[in-house]
């Protein structure tokens, strides 16, 4: 009972049972889409996974309730478990003596879309690549406001802004200040131009059970002199939270103040949040920052690299995290494969999704998709090309949040671990799909392990650390990443095509033997399966890098552990290059899904 009394002596008191006596917890994921929802319980005095379901999302009409999803998710759970969760419609918690119930939930969201941010200030520009690093991994979408310099706005400005205001509906606005004192006048434009958007700005339609307060919160970040002069200027309109001025040693006020709002300004404009706010444990947070802790425990656990990617319906998120505990998140909180496919399409070309497909396919026919999943946000791809326009849109979305402002994990090298979780690519078609997905979208070097997160929790457990770490701990090591889809020995360089790129000697613990050798631009699977373990001697040709330089040999110091695709080598070159002639393209695509799907592709 040690880890097990432990965890449960952690959780926070307040919301169902007390700690010493939790038993079981509810992990609840509101997407635009989709709300998933897993059930967990001690199972031999080890907390494990009893049943992970997914319903649609209630926010619109008919169903603009919020509650209505998790209740509908709850009483799924009820049908699978046969445990009563729901007494006369309303969670039971904490959880009963007869065991209905449970004694906790916590709650990860990005259903209401990304905390809207309106930026002004003198300090805006000069001080914006430490901004982006301050704000990099949040679930928000920056908006910016140009000001005068003595604040005042002709009437045709007031205008435009009133209009760009009522467009953008900014949850809260942030100003920043210059890293030393500014003229007066300033910082005073700066709070003017701030007053002149809460006046003009009406509250947007929300909870009434749940209201925000009059005015958008104000964000300084700045001199305490400035701050003065703010507060001042602001405070009988709204509050004003001030933070150190931006510098390289004071990103983290700036980043815990912002991220605080998340909850406050965006959740509660869900209907019916209210009455979700109130069963669960802790704060809400958005599924990227549960993400980037799950990523976090992983690379401590591991002492590896790794990253983590959730592709979503309006919004892609990625969080790295380093064996020496850097984080590096990277997020698009607008772009997707659903609602956000118009905003994906717009950022990286037609032409750039367009050749990811093998079937044809115009931009009239990705317009029609687009158009189609914007209206009907929980439409599933139905046919064999609707899919590949998904797996298509998957991957420029990855390669865009990769390449966000501010972020580095494009940068990071090597990949140890890439876990893959959410509906897209936990719902593939097959294995090998969410495998070229994460492949090509990410472009790992050197050895990568490919794990997939089918049930879907991953995400949920960064939230739950925060109750309880042994819990998330126990959860990650058995249940939240139980699909290893293969290692995956990735070679660039520039011999010619077809010729030998690498030569691989597989030595398996029975004594068996295998050598193999990859041509230049080919992806191969090597039978290695899913338990078995082979030591791997890894020897390129002179110009090929394996990630230990070019020609470099390597050999394993531990075996390699197969996977349900076996041993994946990826020798088709860093960056990775489509041919330009669209039917050596089309080849291209078939030849390399093949190699991964075997005897299964079609």
């Amino acid at each position: 009972m040690g880890a097990t009394t432990s965890a449960a002596q952690s959780l926070h008191a307040g919301h169902g049972r007390q700690p010493s006596a939790a038993r079981s917890l509810l992990l609840i994921d509101c997407g635009s889409a989709y709300t998933k929802m897993a059930l967990v319980g001690l199972v031999e005095n080890r907390y494990r996974l009893l049943a992970s379901v997914a319903v649609p999302t209630t926010l619109a009409a008919p169903q603009a309730d919020i509650m209505i999803g998790v209740r509908n998710a709850m009483s799924e759970i009820e049908q699978i478990t046969g445990r009563v969760l729901l007494r006369a419609g309303q969670p039971i918690l904490p959880e009963d003596e007869d065991g209905s119930g449970v004694d906790a939930a916590v709650l990860v969201s990005s259903a209401m879309g990304p905390l809207r941010l309106m930026t002004l200030g003198p300090g805006r520009e000069s001080l914006a690549m430490l901004l982006q690093r301050a704000l990099s991994g949040l679930f928000i979408q920056l908006e910016t406001q140009q000001v005068p310099t003595d604040g005042a706005l002709a009437e045709g400005d007031l205008h435009r802004l009133a209009a760009h205001l009522r467009a953008v509906q900014p949850h809260a606005a942030l100003i920043i200040g210059a890293p030393v004192p500014t003229p007066n006048n300033v910082i005073a434009a700066a709070a003017q131009s701030a007053a002149q958007m809460i006046d003009m700005l009406q509250p947007a339609a929300m909870d009434v059970s749940y209201p925000r307060p009059p005015g958008i919160p104000v964000i300084f970040s700045g001199t305490p002199a400035d701050a003065q002069t703010v507060t001042a200027m602001l405070q009988a309109r709204t509050s004003v939270q001030s933070v150190d001025a931006l510098s390289p040693s004071t990103l983290s006020p700036l980043t815990r103040a912002v991220s605080a709002l998340y909850d406050g300004y965006a959740l509660r404009e869900a209907p019916g949040f209210a009455a979700l706010r109130r069963i669960v444990a802790t704060p809400p947070i958005a599924t990227v920052t549960s993400l980037g802790g799950v990523a976090r425990f992983l690379a401590h656990h591991f002492q590896m690299n790794v990253v983590a990617v959730d592709v979503g319906a309006s919004s892609t998120e990625l969080a790295g995290a380093t064996a020496g505990g850097e984080y590096l998140p990277a997020v698009h909180p607008t772009a997707g494969v659903g609602a956000g496919g118009g905003q994906l399409a717009r950022a990286v070309g037609t032409e750039n999704i367009l050749r990811w497909v093998t079937a044809p396919v115009d931009e009239d026919d990705l317009r029609e998709y687009i158009l189609t999943h914007l209206i009907r946000q929980r439409l599933l791809p139905a046919t064999p090309l609707a899919l590949e326009i998904q797996y298509a849109m998957a991957r420029e979305a990855i390669r865009l949040a990769m390449h966000a402002p501010g972020t580095r994990v494009a940068g990071l090298h090597p990949m140890d671990i890439v876990l893959g979780t959410g509906g897209v690519l936990a719902h593939v078609a097959h294995p090998a799909d969410a495998a070229l997905i994460m492949l090509d979208g990410l472009q790992p070097r050197g050895i990568t392990s490919l794990v997939l997160d089918s049930a879907q929790i991953a995400g949920m457990l960064g939230n739950l650390a925060m109750l309880s770490p042994d819990i998330a701990a126990e959860l990650s090591s058995n249940d939240a990443v139980p699909l290893l889809l293969g290692s995956v020995i990735a070679a660039e360089g520039d011999a010619p095509e077809g010729q030998l790129a690498l030569r691989i000697v597989l030595e398996f613990l029975d004594g068996r033997q295998q050598v193999a050798e990859i041509a230049n631009g080919s992806l191969v699977r090597l039978p290695v399966a899913p338990g078995e373990h082979a030591l791997l001697s890894l020897y390129p040709a002179p110009n090929v890098d394996i990630g230990l330089g070019p020609g470099q040999h390597a050999r394993s110091s531990e075996p390699v552990e197969g996977g349900v695709l076996g041993l994946i080598v990826d020798a088709r070159g860093r960056p990775l290059r489509l041919a330009a002639d669209p039917e050596m393209r089309v080849e291209q695509l078939r030849t390399w899904r093949k190699a991964l799907r075997g005897e299964d592709e079609s």
